[in-house]
C-alpha cells in the first residue's frame, strides 16, 4: 500500500519505518522536501498515496490540507493521529475534533481517527505498555476503517485490541482525552502506558 506520512517528527518517524518495514511504500512530505533526506513535497506524497497520515500537530492539519489541496486528496483514506493543543497543553477547541473538521471540509476524503490517546513509542510498540491495551477508531467510512484497522495490525496491535467507537464524531471522546494523557503522564513519571479498556465476559 502506497502511504503519505505529512509530518518527520517523532510521530511521522515512527510509523513511517514501522509500516515501511511491513513493506508498504512510505513517502514522506515534508514543508522542507530534500531528495537526500527522502522527503518529498506534500502535494507530491499525497498524490501518489491510498492513505494519508497527518502526523502533525492538530492546529495544523486543515491548513496543511488546504495546502494540499482538494483536487489531490480526493477520496483518499487520511489517517489523523494529531492532537490540536495550545503550547500550554490545553485543549485547542472545545465541542469539536480536528478528524470531524476535516471531514466536513473534505468530504470525499475517508477520515479514520486512531492512535492519538498514545504516545509515538506505543503507537508502533502497543506490547511495551501494558499486557492488554486499546487503540480507538473513530470514522464514517467502513472499509476506510478496515483498511485503518489493518495498518494497525501492521504497528503490532491485536485484532482485539482495536475498538471502533463508531463515527467521525465520537473522535470527540478521544481527541479531548488529551489532559488525561498530559495528567497521568505527570502522575507516572513516565510516557510508557496506554487506555486499556475491561471488557466484561458477559
Amino acid at each position: 500500500m502506497n502511504i503519505a506520512i505529512l509530518g518527520t517528527g517523532k510521530v511521522g518517524s515512527a510509523l513511517g519505518v514501522r509500516l515501511a518495514s511491513s513493506g508498504h511504500q512510505v513517502v514522506y512530505g515534508s514543508r522542507d522536501p530534500s531528495a537526500a533526506s527522502g522527503r518529498t513535497d506534500r502535494r507530491t506524497a499525497v498524490a501518489s498515496a491510498d492513505v494519508v497520515v497527518t502526523a502533525i500537530p492538530g492546529t495544523a492539519v486543515l491548513t496543511t490540507l488546504d495546502e494540499i489541496g482538494e483536487d489531490v486528496l480526493g477520496d483518499k483514506i487520511v489517517l489523523d493521529p494529531s492532537a490540536a493543543l495550545t503550547e500550554q497543553r490545553t485543549m485547542a477547541s472545545y465541542g469539536d475534533s480536528i478528524a470531524h473538521q476535516v471531514q466536513e471540509r473534505f468530504q470525499r476524503a475517508r477520515v479514520v481517527k486512531a492512535l492519538n490517546t498514545m504516545n509515538h513509542t506505543i503507537m508502533v510498540d502497543p506490547w511495551a505498555s501494558l499486557p492488554q491495551a486499546t487503540v480507538f477508531v473513530s470514522g464514517d467510512d467502513q472499509a476506510a476503517k478496515r483498511t485503518v484497522s489493518g495498518l494497525l495490525v501492521d504497528l503490532g496491535w491485536p485484532q482485539d485490541w482495536i475498538l471502533d467507537l463508531g463515527d467521525i464524531g465520537t473522535a470527540l471522546a478521544t481527541e479531548h482525552a488529551a489532559p488525561l494523557f498530559f495528567a497521568t503522564a505527570m502522575a507516572l513519571h513516565t510516557l510508557t502506558f496506554n487506555i486499556s479498556v475491561s471488557r466484561s465476559s458477559e
